[in-house]
């Protein structure tokens, strides 16, 4: 199953996607939240291999549904979201609201 929806966070909007897990429903394989400068990814990620490639992602951990995002802790970054503003330990809220170009 793919879900792919607006998510809407303090008056502008980012994509969510969720890829699930055709073995285990209640665990997806991926959760993306889409900026318009960047990502905040699941940790099915490789942050390294995202920062190789000059992408801007974070990353959290503990995601079952697109909303888990919001609230879960960035644990790592690229360079690239570093660069706008992104750190560890902020929600993904926070780091959306960068990567969309917010303060």
């Amino acid at each position: 199953m793919i879900e792919i929806r607006p998510v809407e966070i303090d008056g502008t909007t980012v994509v969510g996607v969720k890829i699930g897990n055709p073995d285990f429903p209640e665990n997806p394989a991926i959760v993306v939240l889409i900026a318009k400068r960047g990502l905040v990814v699941c940790r099915n990620f490789d942050i390294d291999a995202l920062n190789e490639r000059n992408v801007t992602a974070a990353r959290v951990k503990g995601l079952t549904k697109i909303e888990d995002a919001l609230k879960a802790r960035i644990e790592s970054c690229t360079s690239k979201a570093r660069a706008l503003g992104v750190a560890e330990g902020m929600t993904g809220k926070e780091a959306l609201m960068k990567l969309q170009g917010g303060s």
